[in-house]
């Protein structure tokens, strides 16, 4: 089934789809990073599937650049990802891009979700007064004419559950245009807010899935109903991380500490065993931070979630103590992950370490493995960047559940 990725990001929903006989036409996306990531990507497959690994291992190790990872690559494998912001401007050029590239092949199904920021809840006051001339609001509208123009049997719409209550710039929720939208242009409709926690994800993270099918296809059953099917309970993270090495505030360690691991590391986690271990590397923080950390963590384990207002006063920098009480944040290990987001870029005050004699933040490493990316996934171009692209993606193991659902629901099509 030929795809567009549109909204890509690093790949997560990409990731999901790329061995369940999916095929790529185009990623797009805006961010120079998250194309590069998209690309390293596709040369991990290409060279997996010619046996030549070896070269994407020098890579990670530093043995090569990236320009001569990408020259081991036909043109048209790079090429899958274009870098291009969706605007009026812009439409139309990928337009002309994907009709020079798909020749008399269908377009078989879109995927992607439009970022998030102006529908979340958390950012709500913050954008307030930008609201009315706000782009990103109406975003979805572009994928609406991706639909109109090339009619493909599916699509799948992720966003987060806060666009259900947005108003939009004359104060009418939003979410019933957006549904009428795709009805509008030839699609019956199923959404549903999704914990990615039921489905095997380390993190309790709800995002709304919404789920078009082509009024004429010949499609009997409900997507959500054989979702259910895909339920899987996840690790806690103790056991997804038990093979990472123990570092400190600052320390990088890039070696795996065993190679006896559990289930889910070898199901999803380490899928290659020589591929190199890589941004496993702790922040470095003051000591104020460092002693609230050590504070923080060690209440978590005792089953209580500290606020900055019960810290000692000597360790209270911060002006503000009416709201945000929860910066600090210890992760539970015998538990999942609570929602990684993309702030985690900024700092990483609300993924403090669950093991106490740690005193750190997480990695990148680590919180690709609680979004459930595997270790041989490679973010560009910068630790910011990473953390960026990590917190905004959709969890692949969640995505390889979402593709696998659809080729079900197709089955009797395809058959």
């Amino acid at each position: 089934m030929n795809l567009l990725d549109l909204f890509s990001g690093a790949g997560g929903l990409t990731e999901g789809f790329r061995n369940n006989n999916y095929e790529f036409i185009y990623h797009i996306e805006m961010d120079t990073d998250a194309c590069y990531t998209l690309k390293t990507r596709e040369a991990f497959y290409y060279l997996k599937k010619k046996e030549k690994l070896h070269y994407y291992n020098l890579y990670l190790n530093s043995e090569i650049t990236r320009e001569e990872l990408y020259r081991l690559l036909p043109t048209d494998e790079l090429e899958k990802t274009q870098k291009f912001e969706i605007n009026d401007e812009s439409i139309f050029d990928i337009f002309r891009l994907i009709d020079s590239k798909i020749g008399t092949r269908k377009v078989d199904g879109i995927i992607g979700g439009p970022p998030c920021q102006a529908y979340s809840t958390i950012g709500r006051a913050r954008n307030k007064d930008k609201k009315p001339t706000d782009s990103r609001i109406y975003l979805y509208e572009y994928y609406v004419k991706f639909l109109e123009k090339y009619q493909p049997s599916f699509f799948i719409f992720e966003n987060v559950k806060g666009l259900l209550s947005f108003r939009d710039s004359k104060e009418e929720l939003l979410f019933p245009k957006i549904i009428n939208a795709f009805m509008n242009v030839g699609y019956n409709v199923e959404f549903k807010i999704i914990n990615s926690a039921e489905f095997g994800v380390p993190q309790k993270r709800e995002r709304l899935i919404l789920v078009g099918i082509k009024k004429d296809k010949n499609v009997k059953e409900s997507f959500f109903d054989l979702l259910e099917i895909q339920k899987e309970t996840p690790p806690n993270l103790f056991q997804l991380f038990s093979d990472l090495p123990k570092i400190k505030n600052g320390m990088e360690c890039n070696q795996y500490i065993t190679s006896d691991i559990n289930s889910y590391l070898k199901k999803y986690i380490r899928k290659q065993e020589d591929t190199p271990l890589t941004y496993h590397k702790a922040r470095l923080n003051n000591e104020n931070d460092l002693k609230i950390y050590k504070l923080v963590a060690t209440e978590k384990r005792n089953g209580n979630n500290l606020h900055y207002t019960d810290l000692p006063l000597s360790l209270q920098t911060h002006n503000n103590k009416k709201s945000f009480l929860d910066r600090f944040k210890a992760l539970d290990g015998n538990s999942v992950s609570h929602t990684i987001v993309a702030h985690i870029s900024k700092d990483g005050h609300h993924y403090i370490h669950p093991d106490v004699s740690q005193n750190r933040s997480i990695t990148v490493r680590e919180a690709a493995r609680i979004q459930t990316f595997s270790d041989d996934f490679y973010f560009e171009s910068s630790r910011t960047s990473a953390f960026k692209q990590i917190g905004n993606a959709v969890p692949p193991v969640l995505a390889e559940k979402l593709s696998k659902t659809i080729l079900k629901l197709f089955k009797e099509e395809l058959d």
